[in-house]
């Protein structure tokens, strides 16, 4: 199933994600986030934890990192999340933004505890927030403009 955020998709981008993706989204997995590099070189690629909700993905980052400033100079972007013991994959093109809000920073990194280490210890949200700003993280949000998807 594939949808174009020009051409047929609707206008609520979370039901271009095919529904019997929703759990699949859910669980701990990681999210393969590629961005453009210079001209004739190959994508930066790397694996990141996402959380997916209300129609976009959202991805702690850090200002240092090469991924920052090549989504800073070109933020379309593209994230692969596959299933390594089925048959299962989607793949998101979508523009990308940032955000650095108190809000923002502690509520995703407590979304990526529950969802990737539940039951590890969780800390104050002023504790939380003074472990990201210390790392430099930002919320980078990417909001799908193509979808495609497959499974069996």
């Amino acid at each position: 199933m594939t949808f174009e955020a020009d051409s047929d998709a609707p206008a609520d981008f979370a039901a271009a994600i095919p529904p019997e993706f929703s759990a699949f989204l859910a669980e701990p997995r990681n999210a393969i986030l590629s961005v453009a590099r210079a001209e004739g070189r190959p994508p930066h690629a790397t694996p990141v934890w996402f959380v997916y909700s209300d129609g976009i993905f959202r991805i702690s980052i850090t200002r240092n990192r090469v991924k920052f400033r090549l989504v800073e100079r070109r933020p379309q972007v593209s994230l692969v999340v596959d299933d390594a013991t089925g048959f299962r994959t989607l793949m998101v093109e979508g523009s990308a933004t940032f955000s650095d809000g108190d809000t923002d920073l502690v509520l995703l990194a407590k979304e990526l505890r529950a969802k990737h280490r539940p039951g590890a210890p969780t800390a104050s949200d002023i504790e939380i927030l003074r472990g990201l700003r210390a790392e430099g993280r930002v919320v980078l949000t990417v909001t799908p403009g193509r979808v495609l998807s497959w499974s069996r």
